[in-house]
């Protein structure tokens, strides 16, 4: 199976053999690895969708990778890994982490990952209007992925035509993602 561009989970097996966190040999192999999975699994396609520029309802498939995309950087960042098998709520995520051969678990909402980021990720954590993780995981991204719907005065926007480089705004009436700055950002 392909999991990375042309590379395969066998192809990971063995690079994952070879990486060793106190040697610096084949790290070079397994941030290509890592490289070519994002961007074949998030960049290439949010790119071909925002090339279309239809602005007819687009902007919910791009953002919704984009919150995909937020969840595996900030996990692979941490060292997170979601456990499906110890989670009997659905809102209640279970990371392990790795130190010195032992695991480590810790319990996160899904919207801790999205805190994590917005509060640790450059340009999100020194931007003006901050983005509140847990209003925009429960607003943007769980509305998008369960309902295919922004809530609560949240809205997806293209571009401000005012400034192109803004990727988010509050007004006094909603709360504005614009999806192309946004992947730039």
């Amino acid at each position: 199976m392909k999991i990375a561009q042309n590379l395969t989970i066998g192809d990971w097996h063995v690079l994952a053999l070879s990486v060793n966190p106190d040697c610096n040999d084949n790290w070079d192999k397994a941030f290509e690895f890592f490289e070519k999975r994002v961007e074949t699994r998030y960049l290439k396609p949010i790119k071909k969708i925002l090339e279309m520029d239809l602005k007819t309802g687009e902007g919910f498939a791009v953002v919704n990778l984009q919150c995909s995309l937020i969840e595996t950087i900030e996990s692979f960042y941490n060292g997170w890994i979601y456990d499906y098998n110890n989670s009997h709520n659905p809102h209640q995520r279970y990371y392990h982490r790795k130190i010195d051969e032992r695991y480590y678990l810790k319990k996160i909402k899904g919207m801790g990952i999205f805190n994590s980021f917005f509060n640790s990720r450059e340009p999100f954590k020194t931007a003006l209007p901050k983005i509140d993780g847990q209003d925009f995981y429960q607003n943007v991204r769980c509305g998008l992925l369960h309902e295919t719907q922004t809530k609560n005065q949240w809205v997806l926007n293209a571009i401000n035509k005012d400034n192109p480089e803004c990727f988010y705004d509050e007004k006094p009436d909603k709360k504005i993602i614009y999806r192309s700055a946004f992947q730039k950002a």
